[in-house]
C-alpha cells in the first residue's frame, strides 16, 4: 500500500542481488573475467596521444592520406628495397648477355662440337674410299688375237674384231634385240654370253649428256643393261673408273661388279664424245665363269677409233 514513500525505499533485498558477493564477506564484490581481461586498447583519443608524444605532434594515423594526394614520401625502405631488385634484375640480365645462354657465343654446344668432329673423322674415309677406285687394272692372261675391225657408222667409231672364241653377230636383228648396232659374243653357258657391243646413245638417255661429265650417262647405259640382261635382283659395285682418249676425242671409262642370287659378272663401259650429238657407247660384259677372257677389256679399250671423217 503507498504511504507517500518513494518506491524502493525501506524495501528489502531484491532476489539476486547477493549473488555477486562473497558469502565470507558480504561487503567484498566479486570480480568477474570481464572485469579483469578487459579491453587492454586505449580509446582512439588516447592512442593519438600517445603516438604524439613518441612521434611528434605532426604525426598522422595511417589511412588518412587522401590516395591521390601528393603529401610526405613513401618510407625509404620501399626505395631500398625496389632498389635492391632493379640491381638484381640488371645483374642477372648482365650475366645471361655475357656468360650465359643469351652471350651468343662463338662456342657451339657440346653435342654440335661432338657432332663436327665426328663429321670431320668420317671425311676422311668418305674420301679415302672415293680415291680408292682406280682406273682398270691390268689382268693377267693373255687376250684374245683381233682379227679386223668392225665399224660402226652410226655411232662414227670402230672396234677391234676379237678372234678365239668371240663371234661376230651379223643378223639384221641386232639393233632390235639389243639395242646396239655391233655384237660380239662368246657363249659360256646356256643363254648366258659375254658380250661386246657398241652405238650411239640410244634417244631416250639423251637427255643425260654432258661433254664435259659422261658419268650419268654410262650410269644410264649401265642400268639398261642391268634391266634387260640380268637377273631382277642385281646389284652393281663400281670398281675402276678413268679418262680414256681415242684419237682427239675425250672419253671416260667405268667398270661394275655386278651379283645376284644366279649370277656374277664384270661390267665395262665407254662413252666417247664424237662431235655428234650423243657420244658412241661400247658396252662389255664378261661372265664370270670366263675370267680368261678379262684381257680382251684392255685390248679394246685400247683400240677404239674414231671413224674416217668424225
Amino acid at each position: 500500500m503507498d504511504n507517500g514513500q518513494p518506491p524502493g525505499d525501506n524495501q528489502g533485498p531484491r532476489p539476486g542481488s547477493n549473488l555477486n558477493r562473497d558469502p565470507s564477506d558480504p561487503e567484498r564484490r566479486f570480480v568477474t573475467a570481464g572485469q579483469i581481461s578487459g579491453s587492454r586498447t586505449p580509446p582512439p583519443e588516447r592512442q593519438q596521444e600517445l603516438w604524439n608524444t613518441v612521434f611528434g605532434d605532426n604525426y598522422q594515423a595511417m589511412g588518412d592520406e587522401d590516395a591521390l594526394d601528393d603529401g610526405p614520401g613513401k618510407p625509404v625502405w620501399i626505395y631500398a628495397l625496389g632498389g635492391s631488385v632493379a640491381i638484381a634484375l640488371v645483374a642477372a640480365l648482365l650475366w645471361a648477355f655475357l656468360a650465359g645462354p643469351l652471350s651468343g657465343g662463338d662456342d657451339p654446344p657440346s653435342s654440335d662440337v661432338a657432332q663436327a668432329e665426328q663429321t670431320t673423322s668420317q671425311e676422311p674415309s668418305a674420301t679415302s674410299s672415293k680415291s680408292s677406285i682406280g682406273p682398270l687394272p691390268k689382268y693377267s692372261g693373255d687376250p684374245s688375237p683381233v682379227v679386223g675391225r668392225v665399224a660402226d657408222a652410226a655411232a662414227r667409231i670402230s672396234v677391234p674384231q676379237l678372234g678365239g672364241q668371240w663371234r661376230l653377230d651379223q643378223r639384221p636383228t641386232v639393233k632390235g634385240t639389243y639395242g646396239y648396232d655391233t655384237r660380239q659374243y662368246v657363249q659360256v653357258a646356256p643363254e648366258r654370253y659375254a658380250h661386246l657391243m657398241s652405238g650411239p646413245l640410244p634417244p631416250k638417255l639423251a637427255s643425260y649428256y654432258e661433254q664435259d661429265n659422261l658419268e650419268p650417262v654410262i650410269r644410264q647405259v649401265v642400268l639398261n643393261a642391268r634391266r634387260s640382261f640380268f637377273p631382277d635382283d642385281n646389284k652393281v659395285r663400281k670398281i675402276a673408273q678413268q679418262p680414256i682418249k681415242v684419237g682427239d676425242s675425250t672419253g671416260r671409262l667405268i667398270a661394275y661388279s655386278l651379283t645376284s642370287a644366279t649370277e656374277k659378272a664384270t661390267i665395262v663401259t665407254m662413252a666417247i664424245n664424237t662431235g655428234a650429238d650423243v657420244p658412241a657407247v661400247v658396252y662389255m660384259s664378261i661372265p664370270a665363269e670366263s675370267k680368261k677372257l678379262m684381257p680382251d677389256v684392255r685390248t679394246v679399250m685400247n683400240q677404239v677409233r674414231l671413224a674416217t671423217g668424225s
